[in-house]
């Protein structure tokens, strides 16, 4: 995908397998079923099948049960499970590697589902917002509320720790930027500026500096030292939705709800590079190379677009039907994708073909059930999702670069 010439972007069509969410709980009786399902891209309807299964001690068997319809069982011809228990199924020579939460927990301290949400740098607490101005720190092996912290009120759209994974920080409705170290608790330091909501933000090395994005236009730029900005970008592009920090922090990039997205280089001379997009931009991440010289943007109707920071152009995209996009995150050369309908897709980059093709996931994340993943975060081989069923479900990555 990265390798497509200015001229010759890539197209590739997404047509991953659905799954019954909870496919993995009937793997503990000895004998069940599952649903698969398979949605052509110019399909209007899904063409569903049984699989049944058969356990015997610690070996399954899996039997592929077709309803009427164009696709036959033969055109799987590999269901079955590797030693974690994961999923794998081949259909029509594509592989789709189904992964199933190895946890599921409610966050307590919390009046509505988690919108945002991070894992500190140990694994060892999350901090998790909802839209009713309540912010909370908790373990991340019991989701029982450690601390709350105070201070914004309505909705907060956005909380990430610092690198240190001691001190957090909280923007939304309210407008104003709260940062509070988290073993001194209530003290916070608020940061006044946006004359919108606040919606995303970005940590510069260890955090004594951050951006921050708004529904005002602009992004700005802080220091913990200083209650005011130092420098503000304004882009006149109507809301400023998210914003996403490279590697080593060299240079940010933003999506704005006008179809716009712009890098900025944060040394040297400060280059801007502005590209239009083809329509509204919901979420982004930057590739995981130190520079940052690719920017994914997902999209409101699903579709995910990689462009070259540098050129300005677009490199490829992956066009999918599974709802708009919610975040994305790049770890380990794939980058996953959630979605509104529930869907968590992680396509690995590097592989992908260079030329449009039908593709799809390498691997699923299953376990929310038509409801809409929020929000992602990820530590070490764990992969944390937020969905608007309230649970936060953890996937183990067993990919590798």
């Amino acid at each position: 995908m990265e390798a497509e010439t200015a001229q010759n972007p890539s197209k590739n069509i997404d047509e991953t397998l659905s799954i019954q969410h909870d496919w993995h709980l009937n793997l503990r009786e000895p004998v069940s079923q599952f649903y698969l399902g398979i949605k052509k891209f110019e399909a209007t309807k899904t063409e569903f099948f049984q699989v049944q299964i058969t356990k015997l001690v610690d070996e399954y068997g899996f039997a592929v049960m077709p309803e009427e319809g164009s696709i036959k069982s033969s055109d799987f011809t590999d269901v079955s499970l590797d030693e974690h228990k994961n999923l794998h199924v081949t259909f029509q020579g594509r592989t789709t590697i189904f992964v199933g939460p190895t946890s599921e927990q409610n966050l307590r301290g919390l009046q509505s589902a988690p919108r945002s949400f991070d894992v500190s740098c140990t694994g060892s607490t999350f901090v998790a917002a909802d839209s009713s101005g309540k912010l909370i720190i908790a373990n991340s092996r019991t989701a029982e509320t450690l601390t709350e912290l105070t201070g914004h009120t309505m909705d907060i759209y956005r909380c990430m720790y610092f690198p240190s994974g001691l001190v957090v920080i909280g923007g939304g409705m309210d407008m104003a930027i709260r940062v509070w170290a988290v073993d001194k608790v209530p003290a916070q330091k608020t940061f006044v500026g946006h004359t919108k909501a606040v919606t995303g933000f970005g940590i510069i090395g260890v955090g004594r500096e951050f951006l921050s994005c708004s529904n005002d236009g602009t992004v700005r730029f802080w220091s913990c030292k200083n209650a005011a900005p130092t420098e503000t970008w304004s882009f006149e592009k109507g809301k400023c939705i998210d914003m996403a920090m490279s590697v080593d922090d060299s240079r940010f990039a933003v999506i704005c709800e006008n179809n716009f997205l712009s890098a900025i280089d944060l040394h040297g001379d400060k280059i801007r590079r502005d590209i239009q997009l083809p329509s509204v931009p919901t979420a982004l991440c930057f590739s995981g190379d130190e520079g940052g010289k690719a920017v994914f943007v997902g999209f409101e109707d699903g579709h995910v677009a990689a462009y070259n920071v540098s050129d300005r152009r677009l490199i490829g995209e992956i066009v999918t039907k599974k709802g708009s996009v919610t975040c994305l995150k790049y770890y380990c050369n794939r980058l996953i994708a959630s979605f509104t309908t529930g869907n968590v897709l992680a396509f690995p980059i590097l592989s992908l073909p260079t030329s449009s093709s039908i593709i799809s996931a390498e691997y699923e994340l299953t376990g929310a059930d038509c409801e809409p993943v929020y929000d992602m975060a990820i530590y070490q081989k764990n992969i944390y999702t937020c969905c608007r069923d309230g649970k936060i479900r953890t996937y183990k990555a067993q990919w590798s670069l």
